[in-house]
């Protein structure tokens, strides 16, 4: 008996330390065995398609600092994006079929770096686009500077003489803030009453609050009240401030405008040029004329 017992055990720690007979040709296992030549191929193809993925998904996260870093690119890295998912697609489609051709997935990722290399160049295109524009604008206002200098000085030494009658100079003023003088400035510029809004931002031009835009402001009251060479002038100050403003576009078209209006049409044209070059998509560069 106690041989019978011995001999039990042993098969037992046999059958323990062997691998299954039922687990042959899995491949869900850390070490399978016992694999067809088929099965081997699957496997084989699974661990290739895990490693193109990391190398996808790697590419995928290079795109999108691509993409968070150019904003003029949008459109192109959307494009791009539209593509990673094509491909994380085709790699899903993969796992679910072994018999999926591995040539086509490296063609797929050899299209998908082909796109990454064409927004850089585009980014870079880009990058040069904007340097000339804003090199033709700092040439176009230097020109404009030398041309009417003479004529900026008559118009100061002019508000000179109106100082003293103008509530901008008021000692009223004084007490109300920069950010108040400007949004009261802007409810007279919007009801039209440019005479009682212009004193506000010349107060405000004073105090150096918001330079740029309060010149601008100012540009628009001459402009409206018909006085293009005041105009011109203050467009010019706020241009040579702040070229980035969300109000170019208009300030470039109103130049354009008030060059015409004075029959100076070669600075004009250059300022239609410049605002179909900078603004393309914005409604003053759609109603501009080409020539």
């Amino acid at each position: 008996m106690k041989r019978y017992f011995l001999l039990s055990a042993l098969i037992i720690s046999c059958l323990l330390s062997e691998p299954s007979a039922f687990d042959a040709g899995r491949l869900d296992t850390d070490t399978p065995y016992g694999l067809t030549e088929n099965e081997k191929y699957v496997l084989n193809t699974n661990s290739k398609l895990q490693d193109v993925n990391k190398e996808i998904w790697s590419l995928k996260n290079q795109v999108n600092k691509l993409i968070e870093q150019q904003e003029g690119l949008t459109s192109v890295l959307d494009a791009v994006n539209k593509k990673i998912a094509l491909s994380a697609e085709a790699i899903q489609t993969t796992n679910e079929n072994s018999n999926f051709s591995i040539e086509r997935l490296k063609t797929d990722l050899k299209n998908l770096q082909d796109y990454v290399q064409e927004s850089r160049e585009l980014e870079v295109a880009n990058q040069k686009n904007v340097k000339t524009v804003l090199a033709e604008l700092t040439s176009i206002i230097d020109k404009t500077n030398s041309n009417y200098v003479a004529l900026e000085k008559r118009l100061t030494a002019l508000e000179d003489k109106k100082v003293a009658n103008t509530p901008a100079n008021n000692s009223g003023f004084k007490s109300i803030t920069s950010e108040e003088l400007l949004k009261n400035g802007e409810k007279l510029f919007e009801t039209k009453n440019y005479n009682g809004a212009k004193p506000y931002f010349q107060e405000l031009v004073s105090r150096n609050y918001k330079p740029a835009r309060s010149s601008f402001m100012l540009g628009e009251i001459a402009y409206f009240s018909e006085n293009w060479n005041e105009a011109i002038i203050q467009y010019k100050k706020s241009a040579g401030l702040y070229d980035k403003a969300d109000y170019m576009s208009k300030l470039l078209y109103h130049t354009a405008i008030s060059f015409d209006k004075i029959s100076d049409t070669s600075s004009a044209n250059q300022f239609y040029k410049l605002l179909k070059a900078s603004y393309p998509d914005s409604k003053e560069a759609k109603v501009s004329p080409n020539r």
